[in-house]
């Protein structure tokens, strides 16, 4: 599965969080370190290639080279070995003797990096919700779970759990019941809405592990709370919710969530943040919980129902459309979504 996920943009940290002192993070099962240098990120693999140390517990210097704490070796940012203190300086160091660099950029507050040769377009936003001056974007947290991203980004996509599972919070207006709803596939994303009776929503899932769930008001006659309003909603307020599952490991994920807004712009974005992470504890409680801890491809391997779980049939198919065209494989019958 990581042939299909590595030439994906990942976010694996938070911006702010960085400097120039190495930090060491993992992705897809590789050990990583980033920093700062010169305002850009470096990005490399969490390895030196003289004795397999890890080159995150070491230093950087103000040139941006990063050096070796096991014997000192000195790698310059584009990941060169440039200095080996236990050898003599009339030596000639090889071109090869080099770490591996990963492409990364720092986009929407966050450290973005791809591991792959052919590299997917990077992200986009609804709405373009970062440039629109009617909106306000922030992070409103991050979250550490013991599940695959591929439970983890399904879980966000589907809607059917909210009258159960987050019951006050974000119940469906008109009851548990999943009307008939079209969902559309084109390329990476699987887009599609549903009318509660008072709020348009709008998903966009951006293959592999990003969803997009824009709320907008359209019935404000309905006395329906949801969590995001505060009591006075108008017509046409939205509210966008991102969910983005970054894949550490093959059962461990980061979820780096965001609220956008266009109304009360001005407001503390706290006044709109209580009670999210109460929430996204009712999801963990679950979602860690599910056996078999990664998506299955093969339909049959559980029980699925036309219309509430439509959305979830489009994902697992575009997954499996993607394991089928970057992987050899005879069957597909025992094939599960796993992250690395």
């Amino acid at each position: 599965m990581r042939e299909v996920l590595e030439n994906y943009w990942h976010p694996v940290e938070v911006a702010k969080n960085l400097s120039r002192e190495p930090t060491p993070i993992n992705l897809l099962g590789e050990r990583l370190v980033a920093y700062i240098h010169e305002d850009k990120p470096i990005v490399f693999r969490d390895l030196c290639l003289h004795r397999g140390a890890r080159i995150s517990g070491g230093s950087v210097d103000e040139k941006g080279a990063i050096q070796c704490p096991y014997h000192g070796w000195k790698f310059d940012n584009g990941g060169n070995c440039v200095s080996i203190p236990s050898m003599e300086t009339s030596k000639k160091i090889p071109k090869s003797w080099c770490i591996k660099k990963y492409s990364a950029r720092i986009e929407y507050d966050l450290l973005w990096v791809n591991l792959g040769e052919n590299q997917e377009p990077f992200p986009t936003w609804p709405s373009n919700a970062w440039i629109d001056e009617n909106f306000k974007v922030f992070l409103v947290n991050t979250y550490i779970w013991s599940a695959s991203a591929g439970r983890i980004a399904e879980n966000a996509i589907d809607f059917s759990h909210f009258n159960f599972v987050h019951k006050g919070f974000t119940e469906l207006a008109d009851g548990p019941l999943i009307k008939e709803h079209e969902v559309n596939t084109s390329g990476d994303q699987i887009n599609y809405e549903y009318y509660d009776s008072k709020l348009l929503r709008k998903y966009r899932i951006d293959f592999p592990f990003t969803v997009h769930d824009s709320k907008r008001v359209v019935n404000v006659e309905n006395q329906h709370k949801t969590w995001s309003e505060r009591g006075d909603s108008k017509e046409g307020d939205t509210t966008i919710l991102t969910f983005i599952a970054s894949p550490v490991e093959e059962n461990k994920s980061i979820i780096f969530v965001f609220m956008a807004r266009n109304y009360k712009l001005d407001d503390p974005n706290s006044n709109f943040t209580a009670g999210f992470d109460e929430i996204m504890e009712q999801d963990r409680a679950i979602v860690e919980g599910q056996k078999p801890e990664n998506i299955p491809l093969q339909i049959r391997a559980e029980v699925n129902v036309s219309v509430p779980d439509g959305a979830s049939l489009h994902y697992r198919k575009l997954f499996l459309d993607k394991v089928k065209m970057n992987t050899a494989l005879e069957s597909v019958d025992d094939l599960f979504i796993t992250n690395c």
